[in-house]
């Protein structure tokens, strides 16, 4: 038993890599978090082509979301009559909508890359486990071994 102990205790040199090189779940949720950029989570654990797609989605909806609110101090400032109320009209609604829209988006950018910083994490640490040849990190349990109590099995 002791030296089971003892082996566990001491990790070869691909545990001692792996420890060195794994990814932080906790961190890369933080980075995404206090980032105004959605995707960041992402990019620390490497899944570049999902990352950017969020930073890319995120800051359009950020830019045009800061555009349409201009737009609308812009026209609040003036005061047309006639035909030009009517188009002032359509100009403040078609501002509306974009700057909800891109709340809108920006909002599920956001949160799924929190949804993804964690997702990549875990999909970074499982590849480099593998590609350092170390055992899975939970031991695959049997499905039999999940059942809460005795099984009845009905047969007609």
């Amino acid at each position: 038993m002791a030296g089971v102990a003892r082996a566990q205790t001491m990790p070869g040199p691909a545990a001692q890599t792996y420890q060195a090189e794994s990814k932080s779940a906790a961190l890369a949720v933080t980075l995404e978090a206090l980032s105004p950029i959605a995707g960041m989570g992402a990019f620390y654990a490497h899944d570049t082509d999902r990352a950017t797609l969020l930073a890319i989605i995120s800051v359009v909806a950020a830019g045009a979301g800061v555009g349409s609110a201009f737009w609308l101090i812009h026209l609040d400032s003036q005061h047309p009559t006639g035909v030009d109320r009517a188009f002032q009209d359509t100009e403040q609604g078609t501002a509306i909508t974009v700057l909800v829209t891109a709340g809108i988006v920006y909002l599920v950018a956001r949160i799924s890359g929190l949804a993804l910083a964690s997702q990549a994490t875990a999909e970074f640490n499982e590849n480099l486990r593998q590609g350092l040849s170390l055992p899975p990190a939970e031991p695959v349990v049997p499905s039999h071994a999940l059942a809460p109590g005795p099984m009845f099995t009905f047969r007609f």
